[in-house]
């Protein structure tokens, strides 16, 4: 008899720009969050601030840079300010 591993799907409650949003995996990236705060296409002169807070202990708060990711917990809040570089 072969018992089946069924993998159990975590969904995160995250907030960008107040916006609740699900998401699955335990990390999101900077350009995942960007992309829920402002969908696609970006203009070549975009530019994006991300912070976050109430995030787990490991990474309570900070600034997301392009190119990196953060671990997430639910109720995590993303705040995306877009600026037109000129």
């Amino acid at each position: 008899m072969q018992i089946e591993n069924e993998q159990c799907t975590r969904h995160f409650n995250i907030f960008v720009n107040a916006r609740r949003h699900s998401w699955e995996d335990k990390t999101i990236n900077y350009s995942q969050v960007v992309d829920l705060a402002f969908p696609p296409p970006h203009g070549p002169n975009e530019v994006f601030t991300v912070q976050y807070s109430r995030g787990p202990k490991e990474n309570r708060e900070g600034t997301l840079v392009e190119g990196q990711e953060v671990e997430i917990k639910s109720g995590m809040v993303f705040d995306v300010t877009r600026t037109d570089k000129s």
